[in-house]
């Protein structure tokens, strides 16, 4: 599909914007990467070594010309070593018990740190499970913190195209795309109007096939592939999802094993993967 059929990027569904991996942070080939840092912006343990270590001693650098970082804010510097072209330094709340405004602290790093993507022209960034490691933020509640946060940006805003999370663990991968495909829904269009509720009532196969081949066409273009099996696909998740909504859960999976893939030009999605993809997403919903 050639850029000009696209549909401009604030009239697709935000799950095609979003995508959910486990994997490495530093091994991920966007525009920047996310640290979960401390107030030193120094280094230090887990996301934030493993970033420091991986971008070399240029990194930590000019980390010491920054003067440090509060809380719920952000900072920027090169990528070095890493295949990120940026890193944003952000430092989360340390959790208290949730009584001092930690949840507005751990909003505030995901928004600050589009904010300054946004600034320098960033298109695509990724982000780790912020302050859920020895800042000990509980992961399930960080967890809607943070795709509500980046959900209700991009609704606002075309300047991103790709938002990444970045999983450790089984246990985060699978708490991330649930809530991107229950919250997703939640945000208005640029037009004013939310998308319908999840419902059985079946958009007509032929219309819902076509809005599935341009999804697909966008995840291409996003990842550089071409769906040899592209009419498979469109027609049976059309077959097996009676609505927009379940298509578009379907989507956002296919975009996630896509992105985990990791490979360019002509791919072809088992029938497993599709299943299970399918599968995951009629238990999310089958009792709605």
């Amino acid at each position: 599909m050639s850029r000009g059929s696209d549909p401009p990027l604030m009239q697709r569904p935000l799950s095609e914007r979003v995508t959910v991996v486990e994997g490495d942070i530093t091994e991920q080939h966007v525009d920047a990467i996310v640290n979960a840092a401390n107030e030193s912006l120094l280094g230090g343990g887990g996301v934030d070594g493993a970033i420091h270590r991986a971008a070399g001693p240029g990194l930590l650098a000019e980390c010491r010309r920054l003067g440090g970082c509060q809380p719920g804010d952000a900072k920027i510097t090169a990528g070095y070593n890493l295949p990120a072209r940026f890193v944003i330094h952000t430092v989360g709340p340390v959790w208290q018990g949730g009584t001092h405004g930690e949840d507005d602290l751990l909003a505030s790093c995901y928004t600050r740190s589009l904010e300054l993507a946004e600034a320098r022209g960033i298109r695509t960034i990724a982000f780790p499970a912020i302050s859920t490691g020895a800042f000990g933020f509980p992961l399930p509640r960080a967890t809607v913190i943070a795709v509500r946060t980046v959900l209700s940006f991009l609704s606002r805003s075309d300047s991103i195209s790709q938002v990444i999370f970045v999983c450790h663990g089984k246990r985060a991968f699978d708490l991330y795309l649930d809530a991107v495909c229950e919250l997703a829904g939640e945000y208005a269009t640029p037009t004013g109007l939310h998308p319908p509720a999840p419902t059985t009532q079946g958009t007509g196969r032929g219309v819902l096939q076509e809005q599935v081949r341009a999804q697909l066409g966008t995840i291409e273009e996003v990842w550089g592939v071409r769906f040899v099996d592209k009419e498979r696909l469109a027609r049976t998740i059309g077959e097996r999802c009676g609505d927009r909504w379940g298509a578009d859960s379907v989507t956002a999976g296919l975009n996630s094993w896509v992105a985990v893939l990791g490979k360019k030009g002509d791919i072809e999605v088992p029938p497993g993967v599709l299943d299970r993809i399918l599968d995951g997403t009629r238990q999310r919903f089958s009792h709605r």
